[in-house]
């Protein structure tokens, strides 16, 4: 123990060899505990005159009964020994002193020295105390003040074996197991109970050897290697508090935990303490035993319940039970569902916190049957539910009164049925209908547009073909205006019936193509020939590209589509105009566009424009024949180049059709 130091022959050099500096560059603090460790020193002062470190010993001498004295400053715990206090004032002042106060049986001493940094700054003071023999007779003559200090240390040596008697008494009676080692794995500490739990002799603790005492002690442990490293992972210097839980063959339990032991700041030890936690333990083995027993009565309570839980559950309807306070009581699977939830969930709670959108409505209805015990059956709802927000759903629900046998209404017994499926099954019945009753409609449609188209041209080649035949029984020659009209309805003809064969390989997926390098500005060229002189009424023009345009593709499909685009700008310009016929590039695909100043076509039309058999309602069958064929197989055949078509219109302002396909 550092209080016994005071007792040891004073073995120091002379002052002037204490005012060495370290050669370590540390904190003040540290400087002067590093100082103080090494002159073995009593009391350690820093520059301001506040307390570092001080021998327990010494604090009991001076008088000092407020609890450690570290951070307190020596003018007032050094106030029993006015002698020493005055010694560090001079020392603090940068002056080395030797000091000392007479007792009756003995005399006490001190050296004290200020401790100064690297750069010759003074950090504190350190003093280290010695005791001898009284003076010899000859020194009677010493003034009064040795005998009244004489005096004041034979009390503080009484009032210090007083208080280290109590403390040690104190320490042996604690509860748990305690033990001190130092640095150097010896044990400095430890208390009876200590001894105790782990059953050690006297003659191994007097060895005062903790690796020894760690090895007697492991064969009573049923984890040795886990507890060992705990131990010796301790023996290292470290400010971290740990705890572990100990195991011991015999069964009991130890809870144990480990601080620093320190000296100022620096560690100077470890400090275990041991706590027999094996009746707590057992204590909360017993508590989980109750606890299950407890567990186990309610699962019995619980079975009257589980028959009506089971009905519920294999019910095919949504069932439950509401208390007057329009609380879910019982419920099944199927109700729960409804709502988005598990049936384990609903119970205590609510109608209206289970089913928010549905309570301003279902709740008027349940206190009805409470207050008036007449049941509401076959009740049609139509609604949402949390389990599916924003989605219709419908049921037939019936809410009955449920009564004990004297008659008192308990709640409202719930049986909901739902009919979402047959209300969609009749809404995709309405819905076909209605399909069929279009498709019966457009093909009635198609047939008269169909029977007209056909017979336009047939009759007027009927027509021509007569007067032909007039003319060759009659020996005169043929006129060739005859024959030309004839060959024109016969393409006319040709044309409607190619459009319902290309119709029909479209729709089986058999419409091929025959690709080939085009250049767009020649090819369109050579398609608007077709059409030079063909109208007084229109103009053609063609503003070609700035640049050759290569496209891959089918050329006589192609020039089906421009064909049928500039027919169409003809035909839906009855007042004439001019069309034109643009192509350009845009980014990596050609455009081609075919541009009228016809009738136009109305927005809402627009969309269906390329769809099969569709004609504009602002476009007479009278004056503007077609199968309505033509843009539903430019479609087909643009997309089936890669490309895309699309119009652009307004009514009485005229359209433009584009389309574009991938350049090479």
């Amino acid at each position: 123990m550092k209080g016994d130091r005071s007792a040891e022959p004073a073995a120091w050099e002379g002052p002037a060899h204490s005012r060495a500096t370290p050669t370590s560059r540390a904190s003040p603090v540290e400087l002067l505990l590093q100082v103080g460790a090494s002159l073995h020193a009593t009391l350690v002062v820093d520059r301001q005159g506040r307390i570092v470190w001080m021998d327990p010993v010494l604090a009991g001498a001076a008088g000092w009964r407020s609890g450690p004295p570290v951070g307190h400053s020596a003018q007032e715990v050094l106030g029993g020994l006015p002698w020493l206090l005055h010694a560090f004032d001079a020392a603090l002042a940068g002056t080395d002193g030797l000091c000392e106060d007479g007792g009756e049986g003995q005399r006490l001493s001190a050296v004290v020295v200020p401790v100064f940094d690297e750069d010759g700054t003074q950090v504190g003071a350190c003093a280290r105390l010695r005791k001898s023999e009284r003076p010899r007779p000859e020194a009677a003559g010493a003034p009064q003040a040795l005998c009244l200090g004489a005096v004041e240390e034979r009390r503080a040596r009484e009032h210090l074996e007083h208080q280290t008697s109590l403390l040690r008494a104190t320490f042996d009676s604690i509860t748990d197991g305690v033990i001190v080692v130092d640095l150097a794995r010896r044990i400095t500490a430890f208390n009876k109970r200590f001894q105790e739990i782990w059953g050690l002799t006297d003659a191994m603790m007097e060895e005062r050897d903790a690796e020894k005492a760690l090895a007697s002690v492991e064969p009573r442990v049923t984890a040795p290697g886990r507890f060992i490293a705990f131990i010796r992972e301790g023996f290292e210097p470290t400010f971290e508090y740990r705890s572990s839980i100990v195991e011991l063959r015999d069964g009991r339990v130890l809870e144990c935990k480990s601080i620093p032991q320190l000296l100022g700041e620096a560690i100077i030890g470890r400090i275990w303490s041991y706590r027999d936690v094996t009746a707590e333990r057992q204590a909360l083995a017993e508590q989980a035993r109750l606890l299950v027993a407890e567990q186990e009565a309610r699962e019995r309570l619980e079975e009257s319940f589980a028959v009506l839980d089971t009905f519920l559950n294999h019910a095919p309807v949504a069932l439950g039970f509401i208390g007057r306070d329009l609380r879910y009581l019982r419920s099944n699977d199927a109700l729960a569902a409804l709502h988005g939830r598990r049936r384990e969930e609903e119970l205590g709670k609510t109608v209206r916190e289970m089913t928010p959108q549905m309570a301003p409505f279902v709740e008027p209805l349940m206190r009805q049957v409470l207050d008036e015990g007449t049941p509401i059956i076959g009740l049609n709802m139509t609604g949402e539910v949390p389990s599916t927000p924003g989605e219709q759903r419908h049921w037939n629900v019936s809410y009955y009164p449920v009564r004990t046998a004297s008659g008192t209404i308990l709640g409202v017994g719930v049986v909901v049925a739902e009919i979402t499926a047959e209300y969609r099954a009749q809404a995709e019945r309405d819905r076909l209908l209605r399909e069929a009753e279009e498709a019966i409609r457009i093909r009635d449609d198609f047939m008269s547009i169909a029977a007209h188209e056909l017979k336009t041209p047939l009759t007027p080649l009927k027509l021509h073909l007569q007067m032909l035949k007039g003319q060759a029984d009659t020996g005169h020659g043929v006129a060739s205006r005859h024959v030309d009209k004839a060959l024109a309805q016969l393409a006319r003809l040709s044309l409607l019936v190619n459009d319902l064969l290309d119709t029909s390989r479209i729709q089986a997926g058999k419409l091929e193509l025959a690709t080939e390098p085009i250049p767009l500005r020649e090819f369109i060229r050579e398609v608007l020939l077709d059409f030079r002189g063909t109208s007084s009424l229109h103009s053609l023009r063609f503003e070609a590209p700035d640049e050759p345009l290569v496209i891959l593709g089918d050329r006589a499909r192609l020039a089906q589509v421009l064909t049928n685009l500039v027919e169409n700008a003809f035909k839906y310009s009855p007042t004439g105009g001019t069309i034109r016929v643009t192509a350009r590039r845009m980014g990596t695909e050609a455009c081609v566009s075919v541009k009228d100043e016809g009738i136009g076509i109305p927005k809402e039309e627009q969309a269906h424009l390329f769809e099969r058999f569709f004609r504009a309602r602002n476009a007479p069958i009278s004056g503007f024949g077609g199968l309505g064929l033509g843009l539903y197989i430019c479609r087909d055949i643009i997309e089936r180049h890669g490309g895309r078509i699309w119009v652009e219109s307004e009514v009485e302002h005229g359209s433009t059709f584009h389309f574009v396909l991938p350049c090479l």
